[in-house]
């Protein structure tokens, strides 16, 4: 039996536009995620209220997305506003941060992704009488933090234990500045963060170093909302995680400083 050309045609252009709309279905039906972060250097990049530019944890949500067959909506929020709406599940939940009790009440965390840990920065030419390897050695030196941020606990105790003076500062940049100028004495933030936020102030960095201080390494997590279906689907984050661990994409991705 003989095809003629036209209904042949026909039948090709009916099967394409058969294929596309059958892509753009399944497109369509692909789990949409809503997570948020603040503008965090290097692992968000970006503007309050916009989708992060770049940075380690967009490469890591990224690599998740691909693998969870999902499509994140990222975005960067003031850091309590982000942690607000992932309580009520306006959020599905957060990028990337390290537990505390507070936030366990409401957030669900996955396996770690990365550790790291607070250095104690300091002007390069400011001498202590003590190498800061116990809590106790902050007592009666300004601290700078950045407000918002994970501590950890002991610090946290230290704080009340020891009556430590303890100054919040928006931002990492403000306190390494702050810093600079002698407004307060040390600064505590772990060395990727610090490093990245001086990349365009060569000179302030030249003026700061740090000591090791009495810090443990704290774990990173991704936050899922309890008030979300997302916590459902625990297993299949900690199944992705483990899989970029074993490959070493976790390292690659966390080893990576993005272009400020």
């Amino acid at each position: 039996m003989k095809v003629l050309p036209g209904v042949f045609t026909g039948f090709l252009l009916t099967f394409a536009a058969l294929m596309f709309f059958a892509q753009s279905a399944s497109a369509e039906r692909r789990e949409q995620l809503r997570f948020c972060e603040d503008p965090w250097a290097p692992y968000t990049l970006g503007e309050i209220d916009s989708v992060p530019e770049g940075g380690i944890a967009v490469e890591l949500f990224k690599e998740l997305g691909e693998r969870l067959d999902v499509d994140f909506q990222l975005r960067l929020l003031p850091w309590k506003r982000c942690l607000l709406w992932a309580e009520t599940g306006d959020y599905d939940g957060v990028m990337l941060l390290t537990r505390n009790d507070e936030r366990a009440a409401y957030l669900t965390f996955t396996d770690s992704v990365h550790e790291d840990k607070n250095l104690v920065w300091h002007q390069a030419d400011r001498r202590f009488g003590h190498s800061f390897e116990s809590f106790a050695d902050f007592k009666g030196v300004r601290i700078g933090v950045t407000a918002g941020f994970n501590y950890g606990e002991r610090f946290n105790q230290a704080v009340d234990e020891f009556d430590l003076v303890v100054e919040e500062a928006p931002n990492i940049l403000s306190n390494l500045r702050r810093l600079d100028l002698g407004r307060i004495d040390v600064f505590l933030v772990n060395k990727p963060a610090a490093e990245f936020s001086m990349v365009e102030f060569p000179d302030l960095r030249q003026r700061l170093t740090y000591a090791d201080g009495p810090f443990e390494a704290l774990p990173f997590y991704i936050g899922l909302s309890k008030a979300s279906p997302v916590i459902f689907e625990l297993e299949r984050f900690n199944q992705a995680i483990a899989h970029m661990r074993d490959e070493g994409t976790l390292e690659r991705i966390f080893s990576a400083q993005p272009a400020p």
